[in-house]
Formats: C-alpha cells, sequence, structure tokens
C-alpha cells in the first residue's frame, strides 16, 4: 500500500474566516447534533435536581445536572442513603422516575416513608443479583427512559461473576475496578444525550496499600474521573443534635465537603442537620444559612424578622421561627428566594 505522500515544503498559512464558516458548516451538515457552535451552547434548559438541603444546593451551584454523573461517599452512617433518598424525592417532584439499584440490600420499606415528599409511584427499588446484572440494567434504564435518575447504592458491594463462582479464599484483585470502568464508558454517551442523572455512593474504607496514605474508595479511578460532582460526607462527633429537655440524641450535624464541582467552586463546605428517622431537617437547614449570610439579625438565642407582619422587627425562639418557616409556605420561599440573590453573583 502506498504512503500518503506529505508535502513538507507546503508554507503555513492561517486559516481564513471563510475558510472556518465553511468548515463549520460542513461539518454541522455531516455530523448533525454532535456538533455544537460556541455561541448555541447552552445549559440554562437543564433541570437541576437537589440535594434537600439549601445549604448543599447553593455551594453546588447547580446541584445534579441533567445528564451528569456524581458521587456522594463516605464512612458508615454519615447519611449517604438520607440523602441519595431526598436526591430521589426532589427528582420525584419534578415528574422524574427513580431507579434505586440497592446492591447493598438494606433500603426498607421504613427508610423510603421517612421522606414524606418523595412520590413512591415514581420509585422502583431495584436488587441486581451481581455485577454485570447490575451494569447492563443501568445501561437499559438510561437508554429506554429519557430524564430518569439512577441512584446507585453501592459501588462497594458489586459482586463480579468471577467472585461469585470463585472460591471464597481465592484473591481477585481489580475486578470491581474493572466493572466499574467498564459500566462508566457504556452509560456516560447515553446519560448525556436523554439527560438522565446517575448518583453513585461509595464507601470509605481503609487503604490496604503500605505506600499509601490515607482512605480511598472501592471501584478504581473510573467514576472519581468523570463525575461532574463530588460531595465527601463525614459525621461530626461534636455535632450531635440532642433534646435540650431530656438530652436523647435525635439526629446529627454532617459535614459535606464538595471535593470535585463542575459548575461553581469547590472545596466548599457546609455542615447539614439529619434527624433520625425524618431526614434531613430542611426548616433547620434553610434558618441557618440564613442566619449564616445575615438575611436574618441572630443575637443571644433571639432571631429577628422584620417583614409585613413585623414592620420594627420583632424577636423570636429557634422554636416559634422553625415553626412559621414549615408552616408559611411563601415565607419560606421568600427566604429561598432571598438566599439565591445574595449568592448567586458570587457563583457566577
Amino acid at each position: 500500500m502506498a504512503k500518503k505522500k506529505i508535502d513538507a515544503g507546503k508554507e503555513y498559512i492561517p486559516a481564513s474566516p471563510e475558510v472556518i464558516a465553511g468548515f463549520g458548516t460542513a461539518t454541522l451538515k455531516k455530523w448533525g447534533q454532535k456538533v455544537i457552535s460556541g455561541p448555541d451552547i447552552r445549559d440554562v434548559n437543564l433541570y437541576v435536581i437537589s440535594t434537600g438541603s439549601t445549604k448543599l444546593d447553593y455551594i453546588l451551584g447547580r446541584p445534579f445536572v441533567e445528564g451528569s454523573i456524581n458521587e456522594i461517599y463516605g464512612e458508615n452512617g454519615t447519611g449517604k442513603t438520607t440523602m441519595a433518598l431526598e436526591v430521589s424525592a426532589s427528582a420525584t417532584m419534578l415528574g422524574k422516575p427513580v431507579y434505586y439499584f440497592d446492591l447493598e440490600r438494606k433500603l426498607t420499606e421504613a427508610q423510603i416513608n421517612m421522606v414524606p415528599r418523595l412520590k413512591r409511584e415514581l420509585f422502583w427499588r431495584i436488587r441486581p443479583d451481581n455485577g454485570e446484572e447490575a451494569v447492563d440494567m443501568v445501561e437499559d434504564c438510561v437508554r429506554q427512559v429519557p430524564g430518569c435518575v439512577i441512584i446507585f447504592d453501592s459501588i462497594t458491594q458489586m459482586l463480579p461473576e468471577v467472585e461469585e463462582a470463585e472460591s471464597a479464599t481465592k484473591q481477585t484483585m481489580g475486578n470491581i475496578a474493572k466493572l466499574c470502568a467498564k459500566m462508566v464508558r457504556k452509560i456516560v454517551g447515553p446519560t448525556e444525550r436523554n439527560r438522565c442523572m446517575v448518583l453513585f455512593i461509595s464507601h470509605i474504607t481503609a487503604n490496604l496499600n503500605p505506600y499509601a496514605s490515607g482512605d480511598t474508595t472501592k471501584g478504581g479511578k473510573a467514576v472519581p474521573d468523570i463525575a461532574s460532582q463530588r460531595v465527601r460526607l463525614k459525621r461530626l462527633s461534636a455535632g450531635l443534635l440532642k433534646d435540650k429537655d431530656t438530652g436523647d440524641i435525635y439526629g446529627q450535624m454532617t459535614k459535606c465537603k464538595v471535593m470535585k464541582n463542575n459548575q461553581a467552586i469547590p472545596f466548599r463546605e457546609v455542615e447539614v442537620p439529619i434527624i433520625y428517622g425524618r431526614g434531613i431537617d430542611r426548616a433547620l437547614d434553610l434558618l441557618q444559612i440564613c442566619r449564616d449570610i445575615g438575611i436574618i439579625d441572630y443575637s443571644n438565642g433571639w432571631y429577628m424578622i422584620i417583614d409585613e407582619e413585623n414592620p420594627e422587627g420583632k424577636r423570636f425562639r429557634e422554636k416559634d421561627v422553625l415553626d412559621r418557616i414549615k408552616n408559611d409556605t411563601p415565607y419560606r420561599k421568600s427566604l429561598i428566594n432571598s438566599v439565591k440573590e445574595l449568592l448567586a453573583p458570587e457563583e457566577a
């Protein structure tokens, strides 16, 4: 076969605007929707799926955008399943079907019921037998159900067929990482085209490499590399929520740190209140961020609210303010809009 002749002596001439425009028109005609010119690139029409926490939503900028793959990870008891269910509820409120892959086989009816805004008719729990079956089912969902939301709980419990068939004493290193890499490559295209959203849940485990430092997550680097947003959850030992009268523990503060973010500035962190058996305390979460950024004045345990009902400013205890946020929908929406107005310029 003859080699292609290279004209080494041809003088370099930069492409003219006419050549660039002509090639752009030709590629648009030849490749269709696979090519988008710069002025036509718009992501504003994509839905975002709330995490259930006002604090976390706004440090993420645009949380869990359609067409993206994301990850939340942390140690045991940090609230990963709770946040996944809050994301599921937000998705069902938008009319999106949610397919919850429960590889850990721990998701119970009681956990689902703790998030009352989750629409059960749009929620499916799926329990694959092994990792390969899970990969095929996830691919079927993102290809056949445009706009769906996939919750994958969790990467740690993926069981490759080769491990299922082998003796428990035989070492099978790297099988989960290979399977995760294969799954990501198969779903990244259809996820973006069909405007789905995939949320992986990972556990932090001890790193067995004697030359490595710190903890790690199973599944290799495929998911962290492709994820648009990654959030690490950490339970605060000094952040337990206790009843002032009885001293009983009823919740915890979970620190959420954004480790990767394609929508806004990364490495920000907030503390989110999680109530056992009820999920994220959205009223307390909103009150805390309003207090932190100065929308509601706070001093010595009292909150000052100035509005149409209280033009001169009246002080309230925390319980009274929380009751108003929960029961007064227009007031709650006004607080959320105020948070958006203050934080949107900073995120831009």
